[in-house]
């Protein structure tokens, strides 16, 4: 029997550098972003990321983006 994708989702985070602490180590902020259609693009994907990124004061570190599905027979 096939196995199927069931209740796909999507979501991007972007981490961002908000500064140092006591010890010269990097404070790190994560926000996420959910609910990406299954069928966007890469690019599209990290566009809005790096978009709804801008609106905050800090450096983005990393844009990181993660699928989740139900897999079923």
């Amino acid at each position: 029997m096939a196995i199927m994708k069931f209740n796909e989702t999507r979501s991007a985070s972007c981490r961002f550098i908000t500064g140092l602490d006591g010890e010269g180590r990097e404070k790190i902020m994560t926000r996420t972003i959910a609910n990406f259609k299954i069928d966007s693009t890469l690019d599209d994907v990290y566009e809005v990321a790096l978009a709804v990124a801008s609106l905050y004061p800090y450096s983005v570190k990393t844009v990181n983006m993660a699928e989740r599905c139900e897999l079923m027979e």
